[in-house]
């Protein structure tokens, strides 16, 4: 599969699942809901349920990103070590502007 058709199919699922929710009970250690409870209470989150959807999302889009790599390396061999670090550099770019659209929205970083 190539960059192109995993964005399609990306698109096309996230197209068919908006809107779309499935209510489950999820258990979590005391002091994970505590802190979760704490970033509703402070703010940060609208609600624990939403902060552990955005938690799936983000594992989502992280296994979505191992997948394109992962082809890529099919695709073009092994990295030498400047593809390597681009590739490094690349992610750590990412997880800044994470960090920077959370602090935007109010969100602690």
């Amino acid at each position: 599969m190539n960059l192109k058709a995993l964005a399609r199919a990306d698109g096309l699922t996230r197209s068919m699942i908006q809107g779309m929710t499935k209510k489950i009970g999820v258990s979590l250690r005391q002091e994970l809901y505590d802190w979760a409870a704490r970033e509703v209470e402070e703010g940060r989150a609208e609600s624990v349920s939403a902060l552990i959807a955005e938690g799936l999302e983000l594992l989502e889009a992280r296994a979505q990103l191992e997948a394109v790599v992962t082809e890529l390396h099919r695709e073009a061999g092994e990295l030498d070590d400047q593809a390597k670090e681009r590739l490094a550099e690349a992610l750590a770019a990412a997880d800044e502007a994470y960090r920077r659209h959370r602090s935007s929205a109010g969100h602690a970083a």
